[in-house]
């Protein structure tokens, strides 16, 4: 499953289809992040939280990703942090390469157009 989504640095847990929708659930691969304040790598487990984001369609069915952001508690600062993800820039609900998809069909269409075929 993992191959079949072919986003770098990001593993397949499960796959769940309803109907027209396949949802996967994704996690990233790296289990350390580094602080943000202090630069310091961290293994410390924080807590979990799952977002729901959109993804380029696979065989025209939709496709959902429920991702596992964690947050780490870092071990010099103390301070709590979330790791980032390259696959969606923060507070979105879709993938970056779904945007770029869309901006791509926008260039060589328009706007109208591209919200009939979504």
């Amino acid at each position: 499953m993992t191959n079949i989504l072919n986003l770098p640095g990001v593993i397949v847990k499960n796959k769940k289809q309803t109907g027209e929708t396949l949802i996967f659930a994704v996690i990233s691969e790296n289990k350390t992040a580094f602080c943000p304040r202090c630069g310091q790598a961290s293994h410390r487990l924080h807590q979990n939280q799952g977002i729901m984001v959109r993804d380029l369609p696979i065989s025209n069915q939709e496709v959902i990703l429920r991702v596992t952001r964690r947050r780490f508690k870092c071990e010099n600062c103390q301070k709590p942090f979330s790791k980032t993800l390259n696959l969606v820039e923060t507070k979105k609900s879709f993938s970056r390469r779904y945007a770029e998809s869309i901006t791509k069909q926008v260039i060589h269409s328009d706007i109208n157009n591209v919200a009939k075929n979504k």
